[in-house]
């Protein structure tokens, strides 16, 4: 039974939470069947633990079911029913854990109900907490435009004949709905930039238009999505990017932790276009916002920083020359890694750093011992070991590696162009160590051959080491 949805929803349940559920579970107002009660005891006690035999189907009904015959068919029904009590669970708490949203809740009830003065009460409440927050995503203006409409609406059923102010609702809705359509067409473009595929949004052109005539960009939730939009959608102009990171500055307590972070990303991704039409400046600018985002805690995910964006950040620290500020991070943020990857990561990033230092000798220990499951990392880590190797004279060795290289890119079937521009570089590094010293002409014609071959990795470092 560890295949089931239950086992294996209660294998991901942290401890505390585990605790949570059986209080949950344990509360006649949301469970009033024991032997679900029973059943979800016995698997926060088990899970976790080596023995499998917990989960056996016959060791579960007793544990739901004690001194009573087993029966698969009333097992089956309990765990359905603990499944679901799992979900209501799972609902409750992260509905609870939006304090708006339990304020809106609040509130529609009450009003159904006729309990007007708690009604009256609950909804001032809703109303000055809404307003003295700092926060203003488009959630902010959702929430406020469903308190506008309850007021409302309470109002009609109590005064049918009452003035109504109904220019709330339009414009928390408009900036709600504006914000909204800003996030999803810079992930558009986003998204297009890297797989090429296009989307046809109706209303952003007219979207674009109202924002451009001033009043809607007071709204942080629509100023800061209209300059990343411009930002990514024109990667040759200046502006957009320098008004998106004075918002980010300005603006970072108004929208949470993981909107935060796909703002910055958004930025970062923006200075990489330019870095890579050849904008050198921006090189610094990624670095910068890079670090801006780490002091701010902004680049973690469920408490992990993602191996793409740790490796990201080591690039460019070592492009901009900055070693030391590098080398602190990668030992600052090595346990912000996710543990099944965070040995690999760790030492194909610091080989990498000593790397560009030309520290040959201590790069290539940590080389030896990377095995990444990414394959376009892969081949850079070898590659990075056939060159250290090369520079520390270790001819033997990198013959051996040489042959090995090319016989792991003949078997791998999945490298696209990466295949034949590894395969070449293999081919002229064989070809390289075996040059007989002072054999000008053989070297010539391995200049001949590299220079007239487009398709080869390493290929300015081959042709350096030739000129020699």
């Amino acid at each position: 039974m560890t295949t089931s949805l239950l086992v294996r929803a209660f294998q991901q349940l942290p401890v505390k939470e585990s605790n949570a559920l059986m209080d949950f579970v344990g509360c006649p107002l949301f469970n009033r069947r024991i032997e679900v009660t029973r059943l979800c005891k016995h698997l926060a006690e088990h899970i976790g633990k080596p023995t499998q035999k917990a989960f056996a189907a016959e060791r579960l009904f007793e544990a739901a079911f004690p001194d009573e015959i087993y029966d698969n068919r009333r097992l089956r029904h309990t765990m359905s029913y603990a499944l679901d009590a799992l979900r209501q669970y799972f609902a409750l708490i992260e509905w609870q854990s939006d304090k708006a949203e339990c304020h809106q809740t609040l509130v529609r009830a009450l009003r159904n109900r006729g309990m007007d003065k708690l009604f009256d009460k609950a909804l001032d409440k809703a109303a000055t907490q809404g307003e003295k927050q700092y926060m203003r995503d488009a959630q902010h203006h959702f929430h406020q435009y469903r308190l506008h409409q309850e007021k409302l609406e309470h109002k009609v059923r109590r005064e049918r004949s009452a003035s109504l102010n109904l220019q709330p609702l339009p414009d928390e809705l408009t900036t709600f709905y504006v914000s909204k359509m800003l996030s999803h067409a810079c992930s558009a473009l986003m998204q297009q930039a890297v797989a090429g595929q296009t989307y046809h949004m109706q209303l952003l052109d007219a979207i674009l238009s109202v924002v451009e005539q001033g009043p809607m960009l007071e709204a942080p939730a629509v100023a800061i999505y209209y300059h990343a939009y411009r930002m990514l959608q024109s990667p040759e102009e200046d502006p957009p990017f320098e008004r998106l990171k004075q918002l980010l500055a300005q603006h970072e307590g108004r929208f949470g932790q993981e909107e935060m972070r796909g703002l910055y990303l958004m930025a970062i991704n923006g200075c990489i276009r330019r870095m890579n039409s050849g904008k050198r400046a921006y090189i610094r600018e990624a670095f910068d916002v890079y670090r801006a985002a780490l002091e701010r805690n902004f680049l973690t995910e469920n408490g992990f920083l993602s191996s793409f964006t740790f490796k990201n950040i080591i690039r460019i620290g070592a492009a901009l020359g900055e070693h030391e500020w590098t080398e602190q991070f990668i030992e600052q943020y090595r346990n912000t890694l996710h543990p099944r990857e965070r040995d690999n990561a760790y030492r194909y990033n610091r080989a990498f750093l000593y790397f560009q230092k030309a520290d040959y000798a201590q790069a290539m220990p940590l080389l030896q011992q990377v095995e990444l499951e990414d394959p376009l990392n892969n081949l850079h880590a070898r590659r990075m070991l056939v060159r250290s190797y090369y520079e520390l004279s270790e001819g033997d060795a990198l013959e051996s590696l040489l042959q090995s290289f090319g016989a792991y890119l003949n078997r791998q079937k999945n490298l696209g162009y990466h295949q034949e521009i590894n395969l070449n570089f293999v081919r002229f590094m064989l070809r390289l160590i075996r040059l007989v010293p002072n054999d000008e002409a053989a070297k010539a014609s391995l200049w001949k051959d590299v220079v007239a071959e487009k398709q080869v990795a390493e290929r300015e470092w081959l042709m350096e080491k030739m000129s020699l």
